[in-house]
């Protein structure tokens, strides 16, 4: 979960929502751990080619904290990324302005905010495009994602399951206590080459994440370098200050902190290239396992 308006990111499953029954976390690379990103395992079940409809996934109580804090996530425009073989979805919205049919962002929200009313999204219909070469490999790959997120509201009532797809009116926080999710699963062919897959997403709308990613990446680097700043003119103001106390007297100075050992500090060693070379690799190595 991240948000245009907040530097904060959540865990899925702060909000209240179907969870596995037990949620699996992925090894990170370097860059989602520096990003902050975290990739859990879902509840949704998806076969390649197998088209479905409307299928149960679970029924959620809703506690007034439950609601406070879903408000207050819609308020913050935060959105949920999923992803499906390492490929981010992107939210497909169809409304009734002909202007706006077929608009894509990166994520979709968890929520909307319409006429003072909250509503929350809790059914998706996942479309999933897929690419064929059977002269250059087997089987299938999966080229698109697109999730297209609806507010239904509808009777759980305690016969549980199956419940009625789709409904009439939104899902509307305020008047629910419990909240169904079901999804829709769609298979289209695409000429799309699996190398081309991600060619698509520099055309999404909602490119505000990128700079803010960019903005903050900055600030981070200005901020370390004005630390590092601070802690190199701090030893040498008293370094420079100890000389000229000492000079002034007339004494010896004896060398001390980091002039004690500058001789072996700018020294360049033996075999320097491969020396760099070794301790390059290594880092990326350690950070591409980590």
């Amino acid at each position: 979960l991240r948000s245009v308006r907040t530097p904060r990111p959540h865990s899925y499953y702060a909000l209240p929502v179907c969870r596995p029954a037990m949620v699996r976390q992925r090894v990170a690379n370097l860059g989602e751990a520096l990003g902050g990103d975290v990739i859990e395992s879902s509840p949704f079940e998806l076969w390649m080619l197998q088209n479905e409809s409307c299928k149960p996934l679970c029924i959620r109580k809703l506690s007034t904290e439950e609601k406070h804090k879903l408000k207050s996530m819609v308020d913050d425009e935060y959105a949920v990324t999923w992803l499906v073989d390492n490929l981010p979805g992107e939210a497909r919205y169809v409304g009734r302005n002909a202007s706006r049919t077929g608009d894509h962002t990166h994520g979709f929200p968890v929520g909307i905010l319409a006429g003072g009313r909250y509503y929350a999204y809790n059914h998706f219909r996942i479309h999933l495009k897929y690419h064929a070469s059977p002269d250059e490999y087997d089987g299938y790959r999966i080229v698109g994602f697109e999730v297209e997120p609806h507010s239904v509201a509808r009777e759980t009532g305690s016969s549980r399951f199956p419940i009625p797809c789709p409904g009439g009116s939104p899902f509307q926080l305020a008047d629910q206590d419990e909240i169904a999710y079901t999804y829709d699963v769609r298979w289209s062919e695409s000429p799309t080459r699996w190398t081309a897959r991600r060619d698509a997403y520099s055309d999404v709308a909602g490119g505000q994440d990128h700079w803010f990613v960019a903005l903050r990446s900055l600030m981070n680097a200005l901020l370390l370098s004005g630390m590092a700043a601070m802690l190199l003119l701090r030893a040498l103001h008293h370094d420079i200050a100890r000389y000229s106390e000492l000079a002034g007297t007339g004494d010896a100075a004896e060398e001390t902190s980091w002039t004690s050992v500058h001789g072996d500090v700018f020294r360049p060693p033996r075999h320097a290239k491969a020396l760099a070379a070794s301790v390059g690799a290594g880092v990326q190595i350690l950070g591409m396992s980590a």
